[in-house]
């Protein structure tokens, strides 16, 4: 999820000032990218942090890739910035894209920098309780694991959308699918499962692992959902992950389920076990455009005839583990 569409920022920006009027361009680009500028407000920056609409961060971003700028930032001999990947781009040019003048190196602009990393902005997820104050490039970022980030209910033609709290509320009061089951990640849990939707709120904080693969970054909590289908000779499990993907972790998901033997009519005489166990990757998704087809997906699969008769004639008890696993 990036902060602004690339495209709809470069067709305002070219609205404002058209790039055949050079002094227009040069005088709109110098607001925020000349070296004397932004030096001013990083001073007053120095001494406090500034909030700004989101609105108004267009002079925040990259004049050619239109993404936010981060440290290091890099400028022209007239003060035009570029993000650092930019400037390798436009190197072989030799030339700034702005004012076009001769550009054998460009120089670091350290007021931009001191700016950028002074100015706040309000997380997207603030209407769904993210109270958090950041800087303007690191909205990707923090979108990416933000625990208040607003999530599609998975039920067919619902339009629900909120945060994990308010949806497990809704998943009760107006599904009423079974009650959410929470487990710790790391540990191998027993669980019960029911024809149709199952959720499991795991508990994947750094505490809980021993090796600490978690990154400190990562979300605490993982919603997940499993779908438990009917097939002619057994049941099906499907497993999805509500929420973001990460770029630094992967979830693994394993599934297990035995079951022994004995002669109904000599219970101390063994006739056999029957073992399943399944590794998957967990794929985080925010259900926008409903759940994926089942033949998309990882099955685990248990035939009718390895199912115990359970006393819940509806349910399946299977043991779960969720790890962590960091991708950096």
């Amino acid at each position: 999820m990036k902060s602004a569409n690339p495209p709809a920022k470069r067709a305002k920006r070219e609205k404002a000032a058209p790039l055949g009027s050079a002094g227009a361009h040069s005088k709109e680009k110098e607001k925020g990218s000349s070296g004397s500028r932004p030096e001013g407000k990083a001073a007053a920056g120095s001494e406090g942090v500034a909030y700004v609409a989101a609105e108004d961060t267009d002079v925040l971003d990259c004049g050619v890739c239109f993404l936010p700028l981060k440290p290091p930032i890099f400028q022209c001999g007239k003060g035009h910035v570029v993000c650092s990947p930019c400037r390798d781009k436009l190197a072989p040019a030799g030339k700034c894209h702005v004012c076009g003048i001769a550009t054998r190196n460009y120089l670091r602009c350290h007021a931009m920098e001191r700016l950028v990393d002074s100015i706040r902005v309000q997380c997207p997820n603030a209407a769904h309780g993210c109270s958090t104050r950041l800087t303007y490039y690191d909205q990707h970022g923090h979108c990416q694991t933000c625990v208040h980030a607003p999530r599609h209910c998975p039920g067919k033609d619902c339009s629900f959308l909120g945060s994990t709290e308010a949806l497990l509320d809704h998943f009760t009061s107006a599904h009423g699918w079974p009650s959410t089951t929470k487990i710790s990640a790391f540990e191998t849990c027993s669980i019960s499962l029911y024809d149709g939707f199952n959720f499991i709120l795991a508990d994947c904080g750094e505490d809980n692992d021993p090796g600490t693969t978690a990154t400190s970054s990562s979300s605490s909590r993982y919603l997940f959902l499993l779908k438990v289908t009917r097939q002619p000779l057994g049941r099906s499990i499907t497993v999805h992950c509500i929420g973001q993907e990460s770029a630094s972790e992967g979830l693994r998901y394993e599934l297990s389920y035995s079951r022994v033997l004995y002669d109904p009519w000599d219970h101390n005489k063994f006739l056999g076990s029957h073992s399943l166990l399944s590794e998957i990757n967990v794929e985080c998704m925010d259900l926008a455009n409903g759940l994926p087809d089942p033949d998309d997906c990882f099955q685990f699969v248990m035939p009718d005839s390895v199912l115990r008769n359970n006393v819940k004639k509806d349910a399946i008890d299977i043991k779960v583990r969720i790890s962590i696993i960091s991708l950096e």
